[in-house]
């Protein structure tokens, strides 16, 4: 292996097995810019993408013991007990450890046993000198904080996104787990919206130099269908969750008082009361739920039809994909101004509502956005592509990593 050219061993959630679309930009990019890479995701799946030359897919985790016996003794270990008490040193974390002490317990004995799997891997590999990255801080991440703290690895990342940001987001437990301990041994984090790189930096307090600002991208749209729909043709695309408001919908269409047709992408266990309100709507509206669909086919609808607006009622956001996608296609966006939203809409690309605002006023702005000549399509593009075009944001990620690791290097030497 070229010393200018290191190994990558990157871990994700279900990638290449379906999710994480964006992934697949993102690993074409990235892969010429190192010697091999090993993907390691933690939900297996029957289908596979295609991958670069250079990536070898491995299924690490059907190693790892995950028997009650094999957690047990994991969190009886010296160094369970020195993450714990890195972790209630902080008296603003006490509440929410002591009320959810058993979830807490499990993530932590999980962290351990997929660190012990990985520390057999790495030496039976010899690749304690690559970069180890997760695409997500909360998923392999304290297993690569353990190995960094333990010398076995030389240097590991992360990005982070939105639930795996912010204490709010993280299923009413209160904190994202073992937060202070992968901040002190993480070599960087990246954050993929300024909202979440400036909450982090609040969180990491001797630590906030780590955390570093590095967007996610897609390919651009070809380009944009010539015409207008008649009615106007308004797209949505998310889970069906109760934090995505998609029932809310509805009610702004039927604000709106005039003809449209709605286009949802998306499923989710609120399907039902999204069906309901949905079926409610007066007879100008016309409606179809699509359900989930391949990533591909949502970027040929948006080749091939003249979407008029695209609508989101969410209340919980990082940088949404599915915005991007619009705004590459020259889609006005009429959203909520939650998480990183108001880094992809502004005036010249959609119209920002305030958090909690009311369907009649989300109507009046979704009227404004579907009117003809409202927004420049070609504008919309380029504003895309200065900030979330693909080749582009991930020859700098790639660049970050190496970086980081070069930088790790010469920490090591240096003690």
């Amino acid at each position: 292996m070229s010393a200018a050219k290191p190994d990558l061993v990157m871990f994700t959630g279900t990638f290449p097995h379906g999710g994480e679309a964006v992934l697949g930009a993102e690993i074409a990019v990235t892969a010429v810019h190192f010697e091999r890479v090993f993907l390691i995701p933690s939900h297996p799946g029957p289908k596979t993408e295609e991958l670069p030359a250079n990536v070898e897919l491995v299924h690490l985790w059907r190693r790892a013991d995950r028997s009650r016996t094999a957690k047990r003794g994991a969190v009886r270990t010296a160094l369970a007990l020195e993450i714990l008490g890195r972790t209630l040193r902080h008296p603003s974390n006490w509440r929410s450890y002591a009320a959810s002490a058993r979830f807490y317990l499990d993530v932590l004995a999980e962290g351990l046993l997929r660190a012990m799997a990985l520390r057999a891997w790495v030496e039976e590999n010899g690749l304690g000198d690559a970069v180890f990255y997760d695409f997500w801080f909360e998923n392999s991440t304290l297993a690569l904080a353990v190995l960094r703290r333990l010398g076995t690895i030389r240097c590991a990342v992360s990005r982070a996104h939105g639930f795996d940001v912010f204490d709010s987001r993280w299923g009413g437990k209160g904190r994202v787990p073992f937060r202070e301990f992968k901040a002190e041994n993480l070599d960087a984090v990246f954050a993929v919206s300024e909202d979440g790189a400036r909450y982090l930096q609040g969180k990491f307090g001797p630590h906030a130099g780590k955390v570093r600002l590095s967007r996610l991208g897609i390919p651009a749209s070809p380009g944009v269908p010539e015409g207008a729909a008649d009615p106007p043709l308004v797209v949505s695309c998310s889970a069906l969750r109760p934090d995505k408001q998609v029932r809310a919908i509805p009610e702004v269409l039927r604000a709106c008082d005039r003809p449209l047709r709605w286009v949802h992408f998306g499923d989710g266990p609120e399907r039902r009361r999204v069906e309901e309100a949905a079926a409610a709507l007066p007879a100008r509206v016309t409606w179809e739920l699509r359900g989930t669909i391949e990533n591909a086919a949502v970027r040929r609808f948006y080749a091939t039809e003249p979407v008029s607006a695209f609508l989101s009622m969410s209340r919980a956001e990082g940088v949404p994909i599915s915005m991007m996608e619009a705004q590459s296609a020259g889609i006005p966006i009429v959203a909520l101004s939650v998480g990183g939203v108001p880094e992809i809409v502004a005036p010249e690309t959609g119209v920002l509502l305030a958090p909690d605002a009311e369907p009649g006023t989300a109507a009046a702005a979704l009227g404004m956005a579907v009117a003809p000549a409202s927004f420049d399509h070609e504008r919309i593009r380029a504003a895309f592509a200065s900030r979330y075009e693909a080749a582009a944001n991930y020859r700098g990620f790639a660049s970050a990593l190496l970086e980081a690791w070069s930088t790790a290097g010469s920490a090591a030497h240096a003690e």
